[in-house]
């Protein structure tokens, strides 16, 4: 009988025990990736694996902090990070999606979690453990789902040298299809920004293959055990087949909303959504990605650009958009604060 063969517990307590006896490598791991691009799926499966433990809702805040830090200098004292602690919360909407289950959050608790190390590493990192309940030496790695940091991988490179990243990459004709879906995002605005973060953060991740692995949303789909296979060897850490069934649904709009389990046709849709006119549309303004990345475009022969005028009109029509989602759920006032925080902490 081979280790993945035993009863699921057991294999579990075997992996924790002897991560801990050897010292292995606790994080962080960072999800990133387009909004819309199977960041949540892929946190609900590795959240199942017994090493690793990915915070529930996003974080998006790292650079709010680093920018914090270089302004106002590390929080060492109680009244300082007190005062961290109010500006973040403010201007964040990680806590509008904080588990209810959770206990109270206080800022007391996450400055001990620091253990006296209060640069943007020693902050971040204080808050992703506090959250999570694991300590150092605990053997379990910790993680964050946060897919605008595609556009911050720099600076999760500076603050955590031992970082690895898992990228996971969406063909962008789906991509602006679920965007629009989702969201009532522009299909022109959608296109043009994959085509611009997608490429920017392939090219910095190829340049560390030790440190960033990129995966696509396609392959995880259609060969789930093949690219968690793939993942765990970038991770150091052991496969078992209960990686590649989801313990809940992870998703509450789009094609595999509410559904607790890999959807596996979840991709190709774009065919019948978009017209013929759409689809030269998106591929013309991503086309110099697709081909980088070995999507094949069906009808664009050149790349097309958004001049910065009309980047800014769809801007204004997606946070509209927006706001205009969020008002059945939460008013007003508190749809345009929470478009305005995360437009701040997502870039």
């Amino acid at each position: 009988m081979t280790l993945e063969q035993y009863p699921e517990h057991v294999f579990h307590e075997a992996i924790v025990d002897a991560t801990v006896d050897t010292g292995a490598w606790e994080g962080p791991l960072f999800i990133i990736g387009m909004p819309r691009s199977g960041t949540k799926l892929l946190r609900g499966l590795l959240s199942n694996h017994p090493r690793i433990r990915v915070l529930a809702a996003e974080t998006d805040f790292l650079p709010f902090i680093d920018e914090w830090v270089q302004r106002y200098g590390s929080p060492a004292s109680a009244a300082a990070f007190e005062r961290l602690a109010n500006d973040l919360s403010g201007a964040n909407h990680y806590f509008n999606f904080r588990p209810a289950d959770r206990r109270p959050f206080r800022w007391q608790d996450w400055r001990a979690a620091c253990d006296g190390n209060f640069d943007v590493s020693g902050l971040f990192e204080g808050f992703a453990r506090y959250e999570l309940d694991v300590r150092p030496g605990s053997g379990i790695i910790w993680a964050d789902k946060s897919p605008a940091y595609v556009r911050h991988i720099p600076l999760l490179v500076k603050h955590f040298p031992s970082a690895r990243i898992v990228h996971i990459v969406r063909d962008v004709r789906d991509h602006c299809v679920s965007m629009r879906k989702a969201w009532g995002k522009d299909i022109r605005r959608s296109a043009w920004r994959w085509g611009k973060d997608v490429l920017t953060a392939h090219r910095q991740c190829s340049s560390m293959p030790e440190r960033c692995l990129e995966v696509r949303f396609e392959a995880l789909l259609q060969d789930p055990e093949a690219q968690l296979r793939r993942i765990c060897m970038f991770l150091d850490v052991p496969f078992f087949v209960g990686l590649t069934q989801l313990s809940q649904s992870v998703e509450r709009r789009g094609y595999a909303a509410g559904r607790a389990e890999i959807v596996r046709d979840n991709f190709s849709k774009f065919e019948t959504r978009l017209t013929p006119r759409e689809l030269v549309a998106i591929e013309s303004l991503a086309l110099q990605t697709m081909r980088v990345l070995g999507y094949m475009p069906r009808r664009a022969v050149e790349q097309a650009r958004l001049s910065p005028l009309m980047q800014q009109l769809l801007k204004i029509k997606d946070g509209v958009s927006l706001v205009a989602n969020g008002m059945s759920r939460r008013g007003v006032a508190a749809a345009v604060h929470f478009h305005a925080t995360h437009r701040r902490m997502a870039g």
